[in-house]
């Protein structure tokens, strides 16, 4: 651990050291990068199911202020992405596992590389051929985590370079954990305060698939406590 740590300060050295000197080379970081996402508006793409369209747009509308937003339609988004005067909050699938993600516009190859598509996050929501609704269930924590990593994210270069496995808390001391599918669901409906629900994430459901993910997130608060790929 330690030894990693001293990897990716002595890189994010190098980088910020790391000027025009050399020709017409300029290297940025991660966290520079992104420096843009607040002071540009958001598009929020609806292009997942009627389900997941339904739920994020109600819960951008409630949760959602870091950023100016506004809806787009996939046929905008098509016609926009080259846009790099605004970042995109949309679905994507990899995998058979369905993400939320959020990234700038932009020409691949633009000569300025602050005009570049970047992408800010990725946060798996739900599996392609999972049927059990967690997706949207759970929306209020993912509009939730996906602000709370973008802030964390234009703050922390470590936090921008190692993704959202850096930005977990840890789980308080006294809160309940609710690790049954069932519980964990209507823990989270109820807003059970001091509270985790486990959640896991498969391209159909299963919960042992060899490709999931494995979140907590907090009933009341909404927070991520856990993240893990396998």
């Amino acid at each position: 651990m330690k030894q990693s740590m001293r990897n990716f300060f002595l890189f994010a050295v190098l980088l910020l050291n790391t000027t025009a000197g050399w020709g017409q080379l300029r290297i940025f970081t991660r966290s520079y990068m992104i420096q843009d996402f607040k002071s540009k508006p958001t598009k929020v793409v609806l292009d997942g199911t009627p389900e997941i369209n339904a739920a994020l747009r109600q819960e951008i509308t409630i949760l959602w202020a870091l950023t100016p937003y506004e809806f787009c339609s996939p046929a905008d988004y098509k016609k926009q992405k080259n846009n790099s005067d605004c970042y995109f909050l949309h679905t994507e699938t990899d995998k058979g596992i369905i993400y939320l993600t959020i990234a700038r516009g932009g020409k691949k190859g633009d000569d300025d590389a602050l005009k570049r598509p970047v992408t800010l996050v990725s946060l798996p929501i739900g599996g392609e051929n999972d049927g059990s609704g967690r997706a949207s269930l759970y929306m209020p924590a993912f509009v939730s985590i996906l602000q709370d990593y973008a802030e964390e994210a234009l703050n922390s270069e470590y936090v921008a370079y190692k993704g959202l496995k850096a930005s977990k808390l840890r789980i308080p001391p006294g809160y309940r954990i609710f690790k049954k599918p069932a519980e964990a669901d209507e823990a989270f409906l109820d807003h059970f305060e001091n509270g985790v629900s486990n959640i896991v994430i498969s391209p159909d459901g299963n919960p042992k698939a060899k490709h999931r993910y494995e979140l907590s997130v907090g009933t009341s608060d909404y927070r991520l406590y856990r993240y893990v790929k396998r």
